[in-house]
């Protein structure tokens, strides 16, 4: 009984991580959302707007280069707000410019540019609610439960990744796809009202009045990550995957729509089976962690993008055939993200001290998530030079190279978290002048990829 009791006071559903059960609620109902328009926004721009692989490129170019216009000074301005306030306040920005498409769409005033406008919008949002996310998460989760919260949360991306495009067909076969995307309206906005129920979290306490100059805190994060080995094989390594992952994405519906002539029914449903690798992949994360090693593990998830996105190439023939391929490279794809996310995420968070996390969130997002409209511009536009099928067997060669820096990093030689020694705090521009660690931060120092 004693034995049951300590690990339920462990587990997150406990009484005693109320504030991460309603963090975790407000993420997985988001997710959720999100997932619903990964599948409605590209149909939207196929269908409505008769958009091709640039049009497609632009759009998510549109909705990722907030992170690369935003996210240093967002880390900064997040530092200095209240995280909690910083999230809902996102949240219901998102639900707002999201809610605009159905509406423009039903007084027949939709196009292409308002589109980019709209996902410029949601993904600005989105930079400081991640931002102020990953964060607030070392808050309400201590050190030794981090691995776990950081895989619970995963755990939901990845379920609303399997669920969210299966309500998506079902949405599309009853609905226009711009009203579907009203359904992530509401998911924010649900989002919004879990984390107002969060309450106060504790926070950092202030060493001196005299706050740093916005360009030292600008730094501060980079300079941190360019001291530490670790960090720079990761945002190296990240930011190739996402470029090269991004630039995929971009040709994958119009190959699906034009070439394979998959319904809008039928592609929800094909990445909806894709999705459900990212459930096997939670589930086997354990067990590969423990056979393989977390740097392995890193190496092995790497390694099984680039095989799926081969296989995606040979997709052809009659459409039922050609949809049971590209699920089965999407499955593989797909399981291959949580043994990369939530390895790289911990060590990351273990690594960072307190005081430096929103700033160094906001450094290595800028540079992994910055890569992402590069690569949704070069997918698009190399999509229109050579042909979708032609830019997915390119950019499934190209997907070993994240593979091959992976193994000869020092990341491939991590066993466990445990032998990550949190770095000390610096005194160094790289450190906050005007914050210092929280008393359990210097033991307990610190996200989506």
């Amino acid at each position: 009984m004693a034995s049951l009791l300590s690990r339920l006071k462990r587990w997150p559903f406990t009484p005693g991580q109320a504030k991460f059960r309603k963090l975790w609620a407000a993420e997985s109902v988001s997710q959720m959302g999100a997932q619903v328009s990964m599948v409605a926004f590209p149909l939207v721009a196929i269908l409505i707007l008769d958009v091709g692989t640039v049009g497609i490129g632009l759009i998510a170019a549109a909705e990722r280069a907030p992170y690369l216009l935003l996210g240093l000074p967002a880390g900064v301005f997040v530092e200095r707000w209240n995280h909690r306030v910083v999230m809902i306040t996102a949240d219901w920005v998102r639900a707002a410019a999201i809610l605009s498409i159905p509406l423009l769409a039903w007084s027949d005033h939709l196009s292409i540019a308002l589109m980019c406008a709209v996902v410029f919008v949601v993904g600005m949002a989105t930079v400081f609610f991640d931002i102020a996310y990953q964060s607030i998460l070392t808050s309400v989760v201590d050190q030794p439960d981090l691995i776990d919260a950081n895989r619970l949360l995963e755990s939901s991306a990845v379920v609303s990744q399997t669920a969210g495009p299966g309500i998506a067909a079902l949405l599309l076969r009853v609905l226009p796809a711009p009203y579907a995307v009203a359904v992530n309206a509401a998911t924010f906005a649900f989002s919004a009202l879990f984390l107002h129920s969060i309450g106060k979290v504790r926070a950092v306490a202030e060493e001196s009045p005299e706050p740093a100059s916005v360009r030292q805190e600008l730094l501060g994060g980079l300079v941190f990550i360019r001291k530490n080995p670790l960090l720079r094989w990761i945002a190296l390594i990240a930011g190739t995957w996402n470029l090269l992952l991004q630039a995929l994405m971009a040709v994958f519906f119009v190959f699906l729509s034009h070439e394979l002539h998959l319904s809008a029914s039928a592609i929800a449903t094909v990445v909806f089976v894709g999705a459900v690798g990212g459930v096997f992949g939670i589930a086997v994360m354990g067990r590969v962690n423990a056979w393989c090693g977390v740097g392995l593990t890193v190496c092995v998830a790497t390694g099984a993008s680039a095989v799926g996105g081969l296989v995606l190439a040979f997709a052809g023939g009659a459409p039922m055939l050609a949809a049971v391929v590209v699920g089965a490279a999407f499955f593989l794809q797909n399981a291959s993200n949580p043994l990369f996310d939530v390895n790289v995420i911990t060590i990351r968070q273990t690594i960072t001290p307190q005081h430096l996390m929103s700033r160094t969130t906001a450094a290595i997002r800028t540079i992994i998530w910055g890569a992402l409209p590069l690569g949704a511009l070069v997918g698009g536009f190399l999509g229109e030079a050579i042909g979708t099928r032609a830019s997915i067997a390119v950019l499934g060669v190209a997907l070993l190279l994240p593979a091959g820096l992976t193994f000869v990093s020092p990341i491939r030689g991590i066993r466990s978290i445990s032998d990550v020694a949190p770095e000390p705090a610096s005194e160094d521009s790289s450190s906050h002048p005007h914050t210092a660690p929280a008393p359990e931060a210097a033991e307990h120092p610190l996200n989506t990829v």
